[in-house]
């Protein structure tokens, strides 16, 4: 790499305080303040002025931009070498990850908080990336629990493209008229079985729910939930 510290994108002082900064130390200190000059850590600490005059004595020939963490943790940005985020945006509905609940109330507490920014009767879906058994439950949220956390939308779950998957009574309705052989199995609790009735119910959704713009849109929001997690860059 022939770009140097002192050149092109490396090139600046920044200061992040009022943070919690974890050292990953020997101790596990957690500290306020961290310093940063052409891409290097050069302080970590509790004293912004001290992390300025770093930074200065370092050679910093202008004021160092700085940012109020207000509390928040700060990662640096990881890159994912491997992941599929086009696949992301090949998912219909508004897809909603599902991988960091561990009960079903807080599959309930994310799809509350999913149908607050998507439109009423547009589907949530989640298709992959978790298993039930993750749940303390180790079970799918029933039909009646989906309808509680989103009343006004049609929900599919799917723990892969082959299933097994749930829905909610919005869903099942749409499921149940698609009419001919295209018509989805839903048993009461809103369960559908893998295979066969699964492969239905996503072939329907991709069918109508996936347009151009759709998956423009789908990538928009894998982007948006990745950045929220610490993944900045993709390949």
């Amino acid at each position: 790499i022939s770009e140097s510290y002192d050149e092109g994108t490396l090139r600046g002082s920044l200061v992040l305080y009022n943070g919690r900064i974890y050292t990953m130390d020997a101790a596990s200190k957690v500290s306020s303040v961290v310093g940063i000059k052409d891409g290097r850590i050069v302080y970590v600490g509790n004293s912004r002025s001290d992390a300025i005059g770093v930074q200065k004595g370092l050679g910093s020939r202008e004021e160092p931009r700085q940012i109020n963490l207000r509390g928040r943790v700060a990662v640096p940005g990881l890159i994912d070498c491997h992941n599929h985020i086009v696949l992301f945006g090949n998912r219909p509905g508004y897809h909603t990850p599902l991988e960091y609940a561990l009960s079903i109330a807080e599959v309930q507490a994310i799809y509350r908080g999913r149908a607050r920014g998507v439109p009423k009767g547009k589907f949530i879906t989640s298709i992959g990336g978790f298993s039930p058994n993750q749940f303390s439950e180790l079970r799918f949220p029933t039909l009646a629990e989906l309808d509680a956390a989103a009343p006004d939308h049609p929900v599919f779950i799917s723990t892969s493209f082959s299933g097994p998957s749930t829905t909610n009574s919005r869903g099942k309705a749409f499921f149940e008229s698609l009419g001919d052989n295209a018509s989805v199995v839903v048993a009461a609790n809103g369960s559908i079985t893998a295979g066969l009735e699964n492969g239905k119910a996503l072939l329907s959704l991709r069918q109508r729910f996936l347009t151009f713009e759709d998956r423009k849109r789908s990538v928009r929001d894998a982007m948006a939930y990745a950045a929220s997690v610490g993944v900045t860059t993709h390949l």
